[in-house]
């Protein structure tokens, strides 16, 4: 078996495959055509290979790398993908998703807030090494310089601010008033407070008055309501792509920018046929004036076939890899196969897996002879540089997985107050009276202060005002069949009875559940044995890192199936965190010991995407 390595150390060598491809005849030709402002053509670089050529292509653009590919689906690919050949950092220029003519459709349009990142990254001169589009992000307008500079507002502290005037600017620009931000596009006046949330922020900022005299900044988490940072300035944007048709991303690249565009011939294609789809907006460049703008600065075109569209070519030989059949018992075989006499890198998604994968094919003949490496990121598709001598593999290859990787959010979720959950007309439930109809928040004069109120409709149009203080007496109410509930009586004694009824109920199910586990306890159940080898490569084959509650509960399941006494044990979880495959895990247990195992399902669909994902 190999030494064993850190993923980290792995990560670095990995850049080293980018030196690879600089040795190829006629690299260095390439670049130097690019430094003269000319065209060049990668021959035959396609698939991940795009984002090898974009990689070693950074190391020699005087400003940042514009990468242009076919399909929108790519870009976050291609953005893993230059992390994993040694470029981090890049940022990738979505396709707006919101109506053309929606201001405040736009500015909850994460796509667009993503779009305004990346322009004013740009416009600040703190640029990345590579921005990464789609042809049909740069179809779409992108707001002109000078419009991005004419509604973009500078705040720092000491400095006097009319809190009027700021709120009627964001309200002519799609903001929205709200009692408290939750959202991007949302703000908050309360006194000397005024919180603002823009849709290209991540956190909202809170600024705090002392007159008309900005005392302080601070970002602040929307759940906990916390300070996560202090600023001493801040720059507020509300341009859209609606105030102005004539920006291009382009236009904010600095001089002596170069470009790479991934197969020219597709571009133009899916170009094109993205305008047919969407023929009845008028907020879009045609091809032909964003090739053009493309063409005009020094351009390389990664094209897998031969006869490239410029003078100058490179022909690099990226081959494809042989197909995996996923079979646990075979990828050694397939890999020493596919492998021949080249370096191998596989590419891991955590390295949890590396440290599985390095027990499964530590013994191959690829390992022992040490040309097997390892490195943690993400590869779309492997392929192999056979002028380098190198062969790249994805996990997802190995074992013939779909990609499985799980998308970060952008912005985290966050805990909303209950009433702020709810809506004019909804029905809730007093803790002290029963059921009632909310009718919205009221101010109510107390002594010198007004303070805002919840109001509660009961039977016979009976109000109750519950101080806002005290919103943990009321909760949403949720019906357990189709029939709308009756509004209690306010002061009457049925809601008492039925709050006793309910006591006596839980009690009785309780009982039940007692009588229930003692007779369990009585019963032998099936002691299952320790994990076999089989047990451990099919854990292995899983593609994540199993997280700290994950490793407890599998504990816990496989302590529980090796008891002599019947398994009773809950396993509770968000949608995605991996609940799935602690089933499977106990199921593969079940079956390696000679038992058949049921799986019980709530609906059809499920039992069917169930049954796909066991098989």
């Amino acid at each position: 078996m190999a030494d064993p390595q850190t993923a980290q150390a792995a990560s670095a060598r990995f850049e080293h495959v980018v030196d690879c491809l600089e040795a190829v005849r006629d690299w260095h030709t390439v670049v130097a055509r690019l430094r003269e402002g000319g065209q060049a053509t990668l021959d035959g670089v396609w698939g991940s290979a795009c984002a090898l050529a974009a990689a070693a292509l950074v190391r020699h653009a005087p400003g940042p790398l514009l990468v242009v590919a076919p399909h929108a689906s790519q870009i976050d690919d291609l953005v893993d993908e230059l992390a994993l050949f040694g470029v981090p950092g890049c940022l990738a220029f979505p396709m707006a998703e919101a109506a053309a003519a929606d201001e405040i459709a736009e500015i909850a349009d994460e796509a667009a807030a993503q779009r305004l990142r990346v322009l004013k990254r740009l416009l600040c001169g703190d640029s990345p090494p590579a921005v990464v589009a789609s042809i049909q992000a740069l179809l779409q307008a992108a707001p002109d310089r000078e419009v991005l500079e004419r509604h973009t507002r500078r705040i720092a502290v000491g400095q006097t601010l009319d809190p009027e005037e700021l709120a009627r600017w964001l309200v002519e620009h799609g903001f929205q008033h709200q009692s408290a931000v939750r959202l991007p596009g949302e703000f908050s006046m309360r006194g000397g407070i005024f919180d603002l949330f823009a849709p290209e922020w991540f956190e909202p900022l809170r600024i705090e008055l002392f007159g008309d005299e900005v005392e302080s900044m601070r970002r602040f988490d929307v759940e906990t309501q916390r300070s996560t940072a202090r600023l001493d300035r801040v720059e507020l944007t509300v341009a859209s792509a609606q105030q102005s048709a004539d920006g291009q991303l382009t236009d904010y690249l600095s001089n002596g920018s170069w470009v790479l565009m991934i197969e020219p011939g597709m571009l133009e294609e899916e170009g094109r046929q993205f305008l047919r789809r969407d023929s009845q907006s008028t907020s879009r460049w045609t091809v032909r004036d964003v090739m053009q703008r493309l063409m005009a600065l020094p351009s390389v075109a990664c094209d897998p076939l031969s006869g490239g569209a410029f003078e100058t070519v490179c022909h690099v030989q990226v081959e494809s890899v042989e197909r995996f059949s996923g079979d646990v018992a075979r990828v050694r075989e397939e890999l020493e196969t596919a492998a021949g006499n080249d370096r191998v890198w596989v590419v891991c998604e955590a390295e949890g897996e590396i440290e599985r994968l390095q027990e499964l094919l530590g013994t191959s003949r690829v390992a022992t002879e040490g040309r097997l490496q390892w490195c943690v990121g993400r590869l779309r598709n492997g392929f192999r540089l056979a002028s380098g001598g190198v062969v790249l593999l994805s996990t997802a290859e190995l074992f013939q997985r779909p990609d499985t990787v799980r998308l970060a959010r952008r912005r985290r979720g966050h805990a909303i107050d209950s009433f702020l959950d709810l809506r004019e007309g909804d029905l809730v439930v007093h803790v002290g009276h029963g059921i009632a109809r909310y009718r919205g928040i009221q101010l109510i004069q107390r002594g010198d202060q007004q303070e805002e109120h919840l109001e509660l409709e009961f039977d016979g149009g009976t109000k109750l005002f519950v101080p806002a203080t005290r919103i943990d007496l009321v909760q949403k109410y949720i019906g357990g069949g189709r029939a709308r509930p009756k509004l209690a009586r306010l002061g009457g004694r049925s809601w008492l009875r039925q709050k006793q009824m309910a006591e006596a109920a839980v009690l009785d199910l309780a009982q039940e559940m007692l009588e229930l586990q003692a007779a369990r306890a009585t019963r032998p159940g099936i002691a299952f044995p320790a994990d076999s080898p089989w047990q451990h490569e099919f854990d292995a084959a899983f593609p994540y890192v199993e997280t700290p509650d994950q490793w407890e509960a599998i504990t816990a399941i496989k302590r529980d199936m090796c008891q002599p006494q019947p398994m009773d044990r809950l396993i509770c979880g968000d949608v995605g965190y991996g609940k799935t495959e602690l089933a499977m895990r106990a199921a593969f247990k079940a079956v390696d010991a000679g038992y058949q195992v049921a799986v019980l399902v709530p609906t059809t669909v499920l039992a069917e995407q169930h049954y796909r994902t066991f098989t």
